[in-house]
Order: structure tokens, then sequence, then C-alpha cells
């Protein structure tokens, strides 16, 4: 319990910063005053103590007169924590794959035939990543094909943004591979549709908005390790049969750099410039020209380059309705299932939990990079991408499929070439997809794998977030080394246990930052007792920074308790008190002046800080210990507390 209230309290001081966590000085929010002055002696009121026994009230008069410091400062540095963000930079990373397209205000026969162009772009680039991740997974690429055909379908319909694109993706392959290992094939589309479920259930519940938990170190992190996890797959496709890259001056190596180079170059260079000359070219995206240009060269000069039936064998780009799968879960699940449910399920389980939220979370990564790329003035729903990810895995769970995810890198082509106007390239990407595996598979069996590749070592150069490496040395030493973690975390394992690591270690970071901000500057101000006179120059502690479980010990140490006066005030102007730890170690310090017969005010606390410091004393609060009201300065905000104390704590009401 005690930990949990750490974790909660750590994403609220996070929220409460902006985002960063790292951020040089806790911006302290004082919104709205307090609307209701406290009871001053009612044995029935929320100033804690032990139910019917009378307890000391909460007392001290209003100052007057006394306003607290606002600074409008505009010279201040702006926190160095602050490193380049996604979203907002988005645009920016998918500059490079040509031309982007003119989708200002576009006719609604445009748009349609934008995405849909989009979406034969994706088709093609989404069949060596399909046939890759089978391999990944054990099992057969006609799989992985049609789990990015129906996934990709019903993630896009459903999903909460026009663009993205889904697939089966390494990601989750890497997860199931053991499954499949073990209990067969069979055993992945159980997973897959599990996993659909549990993503459909944490969808509904709005556990998508959890990804805004995710610092950008985080999300730098994760862009240049999914960045280099699509370079290492890329790479595997210019190697030969030794395993080892193919000699440059070998008949099979010229042909094969070559055709990955003529891509490259067509898709950065050739085809925007036509489009540039030639109005009828801008309906053609660059990936789909600079990918069909170079298969008909590589064709027309028998170039020695493998192709997707090399890779993936005759059979599955034979064609025809044979290749079409199967509705139902597969015998080998089905069968297991209904003899022993309880047994299979704790076989499939722990595999469907890590798949659906590795899948969960690279797709609300790519959801938070789309909606900076489109560009729109739109924000993509969270919820519904987490549920449209959900129905495409139960569907693709259904088909015999292996289940997946979004994938960024498709989806920066589908962005780049116009498909983030409608959710019909996702649609249209699907579709195309299928009626290439069925109609058209021979032909689209010819196709160099390295044209495809070549395609995505663009989207790899482009995808890595260059500008983390310039910010090295202007950043904070934790922020870069949260980046470089997650980073590796990301290659060496799973993106789901990187953001995890990634996220506790910003927020421990954090916690550790904001313990040593705590500070206190001495003053003297005006003070009026509960009794007896005005006392002009009242020795007065300014606390500046949090107060939580990470700052008490530093808070204490602070104050000179032997050496004070009778009478002081703590003023928390430029302090917040965040939770229970906080509270003790008011009451603490306030019991420290007690036993040597002096007073301590406390100013500018919240109207539930306020009666929980009453709640956690025992007895309530002590004649020493005073808070003090202002109505039209007090800041209102709420303590991380345990609810049981909140239980009689009434909600500020109108004078």
């Amino acid at each position: 319990m005690l930990m949990n209230r750490h974790l909660a309290l750590l994403f609220s001081l996070t929220l409460s910063t902006g985002w960063c966590f790292a951020h040089p000085a806790l911006p302290i929010s004082n919104a709205r005053p307090p609307k209701k002055r406290f009871d001053v002696v009612n044995n029935n009121s929320d100033n804690g103590g032990a139910k019917g026994k009378s307890t000391p009230p909460i007392s001290g008069t209003p100052f007057r007169g006394i306003s607290r410091k606002v600074s409008n400062d505009e010279s201040v540095e702006a926190p160095p924590s602050q490193i380049e963000s996604i979203v907002a930079n988005a645009k920016s990373i998918s500059t490079s794959l040509g031309k982007k397209m003119d989708l200002t205000n576009p006719t609604l026969r445009t748009k349609y035939l934008t995405a849909i162009t989009a979406g034969l772009a994706v088709s093609l680039a989404m069949v060596p990543e399909a046939v890759s991740f089978s391999f990944v997974a054990g099992v057969n690429p006609l799989v992985g094909l049609w789990t990015t055909v129906v996934l990709g379908f019903f993630a896009a319909m459903f999903g909460g943004r026009a663009g993205i694109q889904s697939s089966a993706s390494g990601a989750c392959s890497v997860v199931v591979a053991a499954l499949c290992a073990s209990h067969g094939s069979g055993y992945l589309a159980g997973c897959a549709a599990l996993a659909g479920l549990l993503q459909i259930a944490s969808g509904s519940l709005g556990l998508g908005k959890l990804i805004r938990m995710v610092p950008h170190p985080v999300m730098v992190g994760f862009v240049n390790g999914l960045s280099l996890v699509m370079l290492k797959a890329q790479l595997s496709h210019f190697h030969g049969a030794t395993g080892s890259f193919l000699p440059l001056l070998s008949s099979e190596g010229k042909a094969t750099y070559g055709c990955a180079l003529l891509t490259m170059v067509l898709v950065r260079f050739g085809i925007p410039a036509l489009q540039e000359k030639v109005d009828a070219a801008r309906a053609v995206p660059p990936t789909l020209g600079g990918v069909v240009i170079a298969t008909t060269i590589a064709r027309w000069l028998k170039w020695p380059v493998k192709t997707l039936a090399d890779a993936a064998g005759a059979d599955t780009f034979r064609g025809g309705f044979s290749v079409l799968p199967k509705i139902g879960l597969p015998a080998s699940f089905w069968l297991p299932f209904k003899e022993a449910p309880l047994e299979t399920l704790k076989i499939i389980l722990p595999y469907a939990i890590t798949m659906a939220a590795v899948g969960s979370i690279e797709s609300l990564l790519t959801l938070q990079l789309l909606d900076g790329i489109a560009d729109d003035g739109k924000r993509g729903s969270t919820k519904k991408e987490v549920i449209g990810q959900g129905i495409g895995n139960l569907a693709s769970g259904l088909t015999g499929g292996i289940g997946g995810c979004a994938l960024i890198g498709q989806s920066l082509i589908s962005a780049q070439s116009g498909g983030g106007v409608s959710k019909l390239s996702g649609m249209s990407m699907a579709i195309f997809l299928a009626l290439g595996i069925v109609s058209f598979a021979p032909l689209l069996g010819q196709i160099p794998v390295v044209a495809l590749a070549a395609v995505m070592l663009l989207v790899c150069q482009s995808t890595f977030s260059w500008g983390s490496l310039r910010l090295l040395g202007k950043i904070p030493n934790l922020d870069a080394f949260i980046i470089a973690l997650v980073t590796y975390v990301t290659v060496k394992d799973d993106l789901a246990k990187a953001v995890m690591i990634g996220t506790i270690g910003s927020a421990l970071g954090f916690a550790w930052n904001q313990s040593t901000k705590i500070s206190v500057t001495l003053s003297q101000t005006k003070l009026n007792p509960p009794s007896g006179p005005t006392l002009p120059n009242v020795k007065t502690y300014n606390i500046n920074g949090p107060l939580f479980f990470g700052s008490t010990q530093r808070f204490s140490q602070l104050f000179r308790v032997k050496e004070d006066p009778d009478d002081i005030v703590i003023d928390f102007t430029s302090s917040r008190v965040y939770d229970h730890s906080a509270l003790e170690a008011i009451n603490n310090l306030a019991d420290r002046y007690g036993q040597l017969g002096k007073r301590v005010y406390l100013r500018r606390l919240s109207s539930d800080c306020a009666k929980l410091l009453a709640k956690v004393h025992d007895g309530g609060l002590p004649p020493y210990e005073v808070v003090e009201i202002d109505l039209a300065r007090d800041p209102v905000y709420g303590v991380v507390e345990d609810a049981k104390l909140y239980e009689n704590i009434s909600v500020n009401q109108s004078k």
C-alpha cells in the first residue's frame, strides 16, 4: 500500500510539472482560493481527533494586507530537461521519404484516392515484415500475411487515428515464439484472441490514457530503439547463405546493393523530382513508385536478387482461394481447450498479457507520433486505438493468426504517402494485400526483397531521433541515461520492459532530484496570534520546493528549534504538501517546538492539508500547532492519503 502511494505521488508530481521528470524546480500551482472557512469549534467537524471527543480547534485569524510573492520574470531559462517533444517535432521525422503531398482542404474524392494509394504503397512494405516476423514466431509465412490482412483491416476500422498501419510485429512475435516452440502454432491463435479480449477490456476502461505517464526521454529511447530493431531486421536481407554480408564485388552482391541503392535514390530524389514537374505523378506515393520501377529494372536486366517468393517459398505466393485462412480457432488449440480449459488458459494467459501490453504500448506510442506528423489539429483517441487493436487481434486469432500491433515504420510510410487523411488507408492496405495474396501472388512474389528493405532503411534513418544526440551535454545526465537505457532494452529485450524500466527509472530519478530542491529563506513578518497583541517582527521560514516522502528528512533539518523564538511562522506559499509522510513531518516538527514551550503558525496550506494534519495527529492539533486561514490567498490542492482519512472531510463550498 505504501509503495502504491509513493508511485501515485510520483506520477502526480510528474503531471504537476507539465511532464518533466528532471525539472530543476517544481512549479507549485496555487489554483483557485477555497470558498469556506474551517469550523473553529465543532466536536463533529473534520479537523480530526477521536470520534465524540473534544479536540483543539484549527485556529488562527486571517491576515490583512499580506500578499504572496508572484514572480513575472520572463528571463528565466527553460528547464534543461525539456528535451525535444516527439509529438511536436514529429513532422520532421518523415521528411526524407520524398516530397510530402499537399493535403490542404482536399476534396472528398482526392481524400479517398490519396488514402487508397497510400494503402497500396504500405501493402507492399508489409510483405517482407510479415514474412520475417512469421519466421521469428515459428509459423508459415502465410500465417503472418493473413494476420496482417485481418488485424490491419479491423484495427484501422475501429482504431483511434487514420494512417496507423497494423500488422504482425516483431515485438509481439518475440513474445510468443517460446509458446509456439513448446505447444505449436495453434496455441498462438488462442493467445492472440485472448490478448485481443484483454485489450478490448483495458481500452473500454480507459487504461490507454496511462500512456501519458510515459516521459519524453522514454519516448525518444523507444523511437531510437525501434529504429535500430528495424535496421537490424533489414540488414538480414543483405546476408548470403553463410550468414555474412554479400561480397560487394560478387555478381549477387552488385545486384543486391545496386537494387537497394536504386530504390532509395528513386524514393528520396527521383520520384519527388518527377512529381514537381508532372502533376499526374503526385498521385503515386514515392515509395510505391520506387519499388515498382526498381522491380521492373531488376526483372528486365535479370539481376540475381532474392525475391519475395525466394524468401517465403513458392507455395506462399501460389495464389488462389486455397490460401484463404480458415475461420475459427485451430483444432490443435480448440480440442485441448475443451478438455482442460483452465490448464490451457494457464498456458496462454502469461503470453497473452505480455502481448496485450507490448502491442498496446507500441500502438499508443505510434499514435502519439502520428498525431504530430498529421498536424491536422486533432488528437487520436487512445481508448479507440486500444479497442481497435483488441478487435483486430481477436479477429486475427479467430482466423488462425498470430496477432500483432501498429508498426511505426509502415505508419510513417502511410503518413508520408497521405494516408493520414482517412482510415481507408489502413483498410485499403489490408484489401490490397489480400488481393495480392489471392489474385496477384505470382506477380507479388517477383518483387526483390532488398527493394522493400531499402524503403525500410530510409524509414529507419528518418525515424531515429538524431536530435537526441545533439542534446547530449545539454540535458540532465539522467535524461540522457534514460534515453540510452530504453534504447538498449528495446533492442536487447522487448518494448514493454523497456518502457517500464525507463518510466520507473525516470520517476525515481525525479523523486531524488526533487528531494534536493526543498529549501528555506528567512524573513520577518507581522503575526496576529489567536490571543494577545499583534507581533510585528516574527521569524518566518519560507519553504521552497515540494514536501513529500523524499524531502521530509531534509525539511526537518532546515529548522533551528532550540535557537528560535517562542513564536515562528512556517510559510508554504512556494511549497506544496503532497503525501502522508509530509503531513507527519510537519506534525513532528511542531511537536519538537511544542516540547520547548514554543508555538508554530502554519501559513498557506490548503483546506484538505490542514484538516488532514489534524486527523493524522494523535488527539487532533495541539495548542502549539496553529493553522492560519486566509480565504483570499490559501491554495487548494489534495494530498495523496488513505481514503479512510478523507471520509469526513467535506468539499469546499461557496460562502
